[in-house]
């Protein structure tokens, strides 16, 4: 590894866990799932596409919640609130 002058590489801490959400926006597009991924807060989320058999193991492996269809309106209306909101001040 070849050492970058002046810096000097910190020891890892842990991160606090932060939950995981998934969202599935098309369980079966194609052959793929289709889905939302969020850390932290379901309102700020990565699209993602992925095999079933890797989605499950992505699910697995980030210990995601899966969210509930009242969850999932709540997401939406924060999106349209802000759309809305984006639109009031563009010019």
């Amino acid at each position: 590894m070849s050492n970058v002058s002046g810096f000097k590489p910190r020891p890892r801490t842990p991160v606090p866990a932060e939950r995981c959400y998934v969202r599935v926006t098309a369980p079966d597009h194609r052959g793929f799932v289709e889905f939302q991924f969020s850390i932290g807060d379901p309102c700020l989320y990565l699209e993602m596409t992925l095999p079933p058999a890797a989605f499950a193991e992505f699910c697995a492996r980030h210990q995601v919640v899966h969210l509930s269809a009242a969850q999932a309106a709540a997401v939406d209306a924060h999106a349209a609130r802000m759309s809305v909101n984006d639109g009031e001040h563009s010019s």
